[in-house]
């Protein structure tokens, strides 16, 4: 009886662990599953601001290889309607300062009007030393700086240029908000110099350019712009993050930022490489990575001025251990899923209508164009298994005859004709994982 008593004991012990484990890993299962269905209602009777497709018409190249990468691919970006492209490595690799006060600007001038020919501006990314680091000689720097504003803002005329001071600077060259050396000293300088060079010119200049979000960094510029006198045109950090909600955390934290400095409560604000990943990821190369891309576009749009997506075209040797690198084109000018979300994204204009009733997975955004009422809706899941039929309850309709066509990103468009009897109607669409529709409601005169 006691070896029977004690046997059992012992199997208690052993398995107990085990079902704790069994239940936690339910317990996780179901939470990460948690979520909210949408139920979309819109107004379309009352449109409010334009629609700024400034919000994703933005890309930055990293500096896979020290060429014009963008030159190859000009055709393929056109397409897709840029209005900034962002570039940095300008003086290590573009060998700008030949010194003794001289400078040779003809290879960047090649890979400034490849981004012209595009049909966007250029974002020039100032940056960096050649041992990436606190310059040795802040009179160069600033000399440097100068004759290159007074090089593309006056000389070549090009209007609209973004100055964005240095580019990861917490990562490159070790800069800090606090201490020595000091973003801050760096900033002023910069931003000074461009102000000299690009004298009487339209151009914005800004910073800091930080690999994340981080708030004391940000709420260091602006004092240093404040209390220095020094123009701050617009807020500048980078994000990759799977998790759309880490986005809007940000853009939380800023307002509470901004309720300090009223006085850049407008300032542009710009996540000037964004992606799903820092490193390269698989989801570079699939559909998935296009449906984040919708996905933060629906959430950010009235949120951020420009999302920059990183990047145009992939370098020529992706890392040993995967397949892909973070580009909308393959280096060999092929393009990917992701280039095509940009596509898909175009055909929305108009002005926004109101809307309600997103969920935690399917969100939407609305706009009106003449007669015609667009929605963009789109189902993102990281885990590529929720499914979910959303009502799209349109408000406000005048009763006839419509007509809606419905596209699907990279795949089919369908049209069906629609008899609306009431104000209030209903289209119910079925979204699979990782899936995106624009509608396109018309009324037929």
């Amino acid at each position: 009886m006691k070896q029977k008593k004690f046997i059992t004991t012992l199997f208690l012990l052993i398995a107990l662990p085990l079902l704790i484990f069994s239940v936690k890993t339910v317990l996780d299962l179901r939470k990460s599953a948690s979520g909210t269905n949408a139920n979309i209602s819109i107004d379309v009777q009352n449109p409010n601001s334009q629609l700024s497709p400034s919000l994703w018409r933005n890309i930055a190249q990293g500096g896979e290889e020290p060429t014009d990468m963008i030159k190859p691919v000009i055709n393929q970006l056109r397409t897709i309607k840029p209005e900034l492209i962002r570039i940095d490595h300008l003086f290590d690799y573009y060998q700008v300062d030949i010194g003794n006060g001289l400078y040779d600007f003809s290879r960047l001038d090649g890979a400034i009007d490849s981004i012209r020919a595009t049909g966007a501006t250029p974002m020039l990314s100032l940056s960096y030393t050649p041992d990436s680091k606190e310059p040795a000689d802040w009179n160069q720097w600033n000399n440097l700086i100068t004759a290159t504003a007074r090089h593309y803002s006056i000389e070549k005329n090009i209007s609209g240029i973004y100055y964005e001071v240095w580019n990861e600077p917490d990562l490159f060259g070790g800069w800090h908000y606090a201490r020595s050396p000091n973003y801050s000293t760096l900033y002023i300088n910069t931003a000074r110099a461009v102000a000299n060079g690009a004298k009487g010119s339209n151009y914005k200049v800004g910073g800091p350019a930080i690999t994340a979000y981080y708030s004391n960094w940000i709420k260091s510029l602006f004092k240093t712009a404040s209390e220095n006198n020094v123009p701050l045109d617009f807020i500048s950090w980078h994000k990759y993050s799977k998790n759309i909600s880490d986005y809007l955390n940000d853009f939380d934290n800023l307002n509470t930022i901004l309720s300090d400095y009223p006085q850049y409560f407008n300032i542009e604000r710009l996540i000037t490489e964004i992606g799903p990943n820092p490193e390269p990821d698989s989801w570079y190369d699939n559909k998935i990575s296009g449906i984040h891309l919708i996905s933060l576009v629906t959430q950010l749009s009235g949120k951020i001025h420009r999302i920059f997506t990183f990047e145009a075209i992939d370098g020529p040797s992706p890392r040993s251990d995967v397949s892909t690198g973070w580009g909308l084109l393959t280096h060999d000018q092929k393009p990917k899923p992701r280039y095509y979300s940009l596509q898909f994204l175009n055909q929305l204009s108009g002005s926004r209508l109101p809307s309600i009733g997103d969920g935690t997975w399917v969100t939407s955004l609305s706009t009106k164009n003449a007669s015609t009422i667009q929605t963009l809706i789109v189902n993102y899941d990281p885990r590529s298994s929720h499914t979910e039929t959303t009502p799209i309850n349109y408000k406000g309709l005048t009763p006839g005859q419509y007509k809606l066509k419905i596209s699907e990103y990279l795949g089919n468009t369908r049209n069906k004709n629609v008899t609306v009897t009431t104000p209030t109607h209903t289209e119910n669409i079925y979204l699979e994982p990782n899936t995106a529709y624009l509608l396109e409601l018309q009324m037929l005169h």
